[in-house]
């Protein structure tokens, strides 16, 4: 593929190696001046390396970067000045206000005071951080603490941006006002290239690229895929990543009565009300979606119910335990798996296993039987003896998952199980779900993608601490005129700004 004028960003036949591993194989792609570019695919496909390339960070193994005609190797000071980054991980600095983070970021980039005066200004008023200027950064939302980062990536001005994954582990509201962000920048005739795990995203890119193994397997106009670009990427991914489908046996009882009960439950931090006044069910067998909004309750209230942090009014019985009066008595009833997947990537994929098992207790003999499912399960025959920290995030996901029912617990509790996985990976992952379910386990799971909570049997919506709805989605979305579930959590969230509204009932 062949440079010119009117690229961006030029890669040609890129190749990286990381000792004996290829991350990047040949790629070629170009990104056109004031193009907005996405990449999708999945992890470990290769897109950060690409970006990083992309941004001088990492030197090709073989073949060649350009970017705004500058060679990625003999100009990388040059690139590194003028263009503008958001790793996954991004540089704020958790301890300064909002102010002082734009202050440090423009007095790197040698941007004049009174530009910066101007920069800062119009950035702020499309951000909608003005009000925070004095709030340090570690105690901002997700979603403000990746518009600030972007934020701090534009202050000089660059002309080309690249973000990997910005809306990673943000809901959907603060996606949309960070998208908005990436709207009005492009709109000015500035080049973004970035990467992404939501379909929804990359749809409203100029054009999508799609990796796997390293490699370009398609680059086209989001509607050359057809009009489901999800449903085309798990085509187009279903070969690269087949998935293992264990058959399942963790029924601690038959699927009727409730295995977790939470009557005005509420947690207060001083004078800050995280949780407030919440009651629900959910019935053994039921899958239940726990949706909010970055700093909504969600995370707080899980901790409850397993007996990590005590309420401040309540009651809550889980897998027919009073969790209040004996808050240590069900954790042999109940397995938890973190948004971080809860492994020691310093262990092995057999020590973890071997960890979680003593753990809960299991026998010598019980722990073998159910070792050897937990590896069937996440696919890893023949890497028992692997180390955590070298599998992808769908294989770490899968093992964790299989760590967390090892000892077939009544209630599982996933706080955001499948945050920056891929499509085909995130689907294979709620079979697994469903197949726990039916078993007869109560699940309990935190996600901001809407589309993978329509699998749940009942969803509650929750926003600073307060219960909006619960219902199956089918009827949420009856009850908003055919509405899409992101649409629903949507129309919900906006509503909360009313002091007036009514709590909802349990059932």
């Amino acid at each position: 593929m062949n440079a010119n004028a009117n690229d961006a960003i030029a890669v040609r036949s890129l190749t990286r190696r990381f000792g004996t591993r290829v991350a990047l194989d040949g790629v070629s792609l170009n990104v056109g001046r004031g193009e907005l570019f996405g990449i999708v695919g999945a992890d470990g496909a290769g897109k950060t390396t690409l970006l990083q390339s992309v941004c001088a960070i990492l030197d090709p193994s073989a073949g060649e970067v350009t970017v705004a005609g500058l060679d990625s190797v003999r100009e990388a000071a040059r690139i590194t000045a003028t263009l503008g980054y958001v790793a996954q991980s991004y540089s704020l600095y958790g301890d300064l206000t909002v102010a002082e983070n734009l202050e440090f970021f423009a007095a790197i980039r040698a941007v004049p005071q009174a530009e910066f005066a101007t920069r800062r200004a119009q950035l702020l008023q499309f951000s909608g951080l003005a009000p925070f200027l004095d709030r340090r950064a570690k105690a901002l939302s997700g979603g403000m603490q990746k518009k600030l980062a972007v934020c701090c990536s534009l202050v000089h001005e660059p002309d080309i941006l690249v973000l990997d994954e910005p809306t990673l582990g943000v809901d959907p509201i603060s996606r949309r006002e960070l998208w908005s962000m990436l709207r009005t920048f492009h709109a000015g005739g500035k080049t973004i290239l970035v990467a992404t795990s939501y379909m929804d995203e990359a749809a409203a890119c100029d054009r999508v690229a799609l990796l796997a193994g390293g490699r370009v397997l398609a680059c086209e106009r989001p509607a050359a895929f057809g009009a489901d670009l999800e449903e085309a990427v798990k085509r187009l991914l279903s070969r690269e990543l087949a998935a293992s489908t264990a058959p399942l046996a963790l029924a601690p009882s038959a699927a009727s009565g409730d295995a977790i009960r939470v009557d005005g439950l509420s947690r207060r931090f001083g004078s800050f009300t995280a949780v407030d006044d919440v009651s629900f069910t959910v019935a053994r067998g039921e899958i239940f979606g726990l949706l909010g909004p970055n700093g909504s309750g969600k995370s707080t209230t899980i901790k409850m119910l397993c007996g990590i942090l005590p309420p401040s009014a309540g009651r809550m019985t889980v897998a027919d335990v009073d969790v209040v009066a004996h808050p240590g008595a069900a954790k042999g009833r109940i397995g938890y798996m973190s948004q971080r997947f809860s492994l020691y990537p310093d262990l092995t994929v057999d020590e973890n296993i071997a960890f979680f098992g003593s753990v809960y207790g299991l026998a010598p003999g019980t722990l073998a039987e159910r070792r050897a499912w937990a590896v069937e399960l996440a696919g890893l025959g023949g890497h028992a003896h692997s180390l955590v920290r070298g599998l992808s995030a769908a294989l770490r996901q899968r093992l964790a998952l299989g760590c967390a029912v090892l000892h077939r617990p009544a209630v599982l509790f996933l706080d955001e199980p499948t945050s920056g996985v891929d499509p085909v990976s995130r689907d294979a992952f709620w079979r697994l779900i469903g197949d726990i379910g039916r078993a007869g386990t109560a699940v309990l799971v935190t996600t901001h993608y809407m589309r993978e909570a329509e699998h749940c049997d009942r969803v509650a919506f929750i926003d600073r601490g307060r219960l909006l709805a619960i219902d199956a989605p089918a009827s949420l979305r009856a009850n908003h005129a055919g509405a899409s579930l992101e649409e629903v959590f949507i129309a919900l969230m906006t509503r909360t700004a009313d002091p007036t509204l009514e709590r909802v009932a349990t059932r």
